[in-house]
């Protein structure tokens, strides 16, 4: 339980960022969906927006490769199309909309972390754009996080680390202007028929 209390108050934080003037979030609620998925749903009435955050849970991939995290997450913004409500950076998904499309927008970003292409010319094209913004030092990276580290993944590297994530390694926050039995709807309703590892990573093989 305090493990999710931490998770919980850091994405809280992490999201509030957005939303600095209007502060009133009630007491988290956390629970578990029926894969294993972690959600912690906090309410805030004065907010003028809904705020979600999906991360990894770090000890469950100690030992990664340099890099690693960051390269996937440039493909998943690949993958984001046209959606400027989503964004993938760091540790973490994060989305930013309207009460009233926070079940299409979280659905389409569901849709994204479980359903990315890994083609080549995906790959190639987020990497070009990942070290582009690490010459241009335009974010503050991970020490660990550099050109030599990059440049050193592959295509098949991403798609190892891909299939091993899982609902059970994961959390999802949803803050801001949302009402509690919606957003636990919506989170189902993304997350809910997500596979495990094992099932995820003979789709990546396929």
């Amino acid at each position: 339980m305090n493990k999710i209390k931490t998770i919980a108050f850091t994405a809280l934080s992490i999201l509030s960022v957005y939303n600095a003037k209007a502060q009133n979030f009630k007491e988290p609620v956390s629970y578990k969906l029926k894969n294993g998925m972690n959600i912690i749903i906090s309410e805030n009435e004065r907010s003028p927006k809904a705020y979600s955050s999906f991360t990894l849970d770090t000890k469950a991939f100690e030992g990664k490769k340099d890099g690693i995290v960051e390269l996937l997450n440039a493909v998943l913004n690949e993958n984001v199309n046209k959606n400027s409500n989503i964004s993938f950076k760091d540790n973490s998904g994060k989305l930013t909309t309207l009460n009233a499309d926070l079940e299409k927008d979280l659905a389409t970003m569901a849709s994204v972390i479980q359903h990315a292409s890994f083609d080549q010319k995906t790959f190639n094209t987020a990497k070009a754009k990942l070290i582009a913004s690490l010459k241009l030092q335009d974010y503050d990276y991970d020490q660990t996080v550099n050109e030599n580290s990059i440049n050193a993944l592959t295509l098949a590297d991403v798609k190892n680390f891909y299939s091993q994530l899982s609902p059970e390694k994961t959390f999802l926050t949803i803050a801001g202007d949302v009402e509690l039995n919606t957003a636990k709807a919506s989170a189902k309703k993304a997350f809910g028929n997500w596979n495990r590892t094992q099932e995820l990573a003979l789709t990546v093989a396929r």
